[in-house]
């Protein structure tokens, strides 16, 4: 007999809620039962576009929707602290989009939350759980390009005007946090937490970091270059070397679908991996979720805030020599 499908509540009917109601649509195990928003207009917007069979106006009475088993939190890092408290506090295991909070205090306090409470939590970093980088991770345990030396890796977008929650400080805006977070997370997922922080960067006129560049050093002497951006479109790319040769991840690296092995003794070699996207990270909380686990063996929570803490350690050094370009 199969199992009950878990019941599925979307926190934020925007577009990387509608992208998991897709993924989830993919799952056999999985059911999308209700949206909630603070406008009762877009969660029923969202609800007769997706075929969601329930729409609330707030997002406290979706958590207290008896229906649903695991929220997925799908707004602003701003919104993510609080709605994940108030989840938890219903009673209901929570998936929460990067970045995970706005730092490692509102993490550490949501992580605390969640075991207190006996219940699920872990970041969407989806990522570390698409087949490619479970491949790469393989091929580098297993010392096929030998002893990793440095990473390098890009993510920025062009993103015009001030509207919008990217060059909004209330939202959590700025390059760091939405699209810097991945490098940092792929830093972790590789190499470990850094030992040392370097960074430097501008403000844009409205207070936010948008253009910022950063060198962490690793226990091992290995290192990690990133830069991410809202001022103009990077290639998206991302280098792994070794002693023994390296790995370049097709663009976006973040959600690849292949990458070339160069091995200083063998010809170059491309393997091509597609993937069904957010459909891995959800069916794996879910693996955890019905084995009666409290968080994922492959992103700890204890990672989560690790990441948390490298993203607050590259913010305070850019702040150091910061290049404001608001006067």
């Amino acid at each position: 007999m199969s199992a009950a499908p878990i019941r599925w509540g979307i926190a934020g009917p925007g577009w990387i809620g509608g992208r998991m109601v897709e993924a989830l649509r993919t799952l056999p195990d999985a059911e999308v039962v209700a949206v909630g928003s603070r406008s009762a207009d877009r969660a029923a917007e969202f609800a007769s576009r997706y075929g969601v069979p329930h729409a609330h106006g707030t997002y406290d009475d979706l958590f207290a929707d008896a229906d649903v088993d695991v929220v997925y939190l799908a707004g602003p890092h701003s919104t993510h602290r609080d709605q994940a408290l108030a989840a938890l506090a219903a009673g209901r295991h929570v998936v929460c989009e990067k970045a995970f909070a706005l730092d490692a205090v509102q993490a550490r306090e949501m992580v605390g939350a969640a075991r207190g409470a006996g219940l699920f939590l872990m970041e969407a970093m989806w990522t570390w759980f698409l087949p490619p980088i479970v491949e790469i991770c393989r091929r580098i345990a297993e010392g096929e390009i030998g002893r990793i030396r440095a990473l390098r890796a890009d993510f920025a977008i062009a993103v015009t005007g001030d509207q919008g929650r990217h060059r909004n400080p209330d939202l959590g805006g700025g390059a760091l946090l939405d699209l810097g977070v991945y490098p940092v997370s792929l830093a972790h997922l590789l190499l470990g937490p850094p030992r040392q922080v370097v960074a430097l960067g501008e403000l844009g006129p409205t207070g936010v970091d948008t253009n910022l560049g950063a060198v962490l050093e690793h226990a091992d002497g290995a290192l990690t270059t990133m830069y991410t951006g809202l001022d103009a479109p990077s290639g998206m790319s991302a280098e792994i070397v070794g002693t023994e040769g390296l790995i370049r991840l097709d663009p976006p690296f973040w959600c690849t679908e292949s990458f070339l092995v160069d091995r200083h003794d063998a010809p170059t070699t491309r393997v091509d991996m597609p993937h069904a996207g957010l459909a891995h990270e959800a069916a794996h909380a879910m693996d955890r979720i019905r084995a009666g686990e409290l968080e994922s063996d492959v992103i700890s929570l204890d990672q989560s805030i690790s990441v948390m803490e490298t993203l607050d350690r590259i913010r305070a050094a850019m702040s150091d020599a910061t290049h404001d370009d608001r006067g």
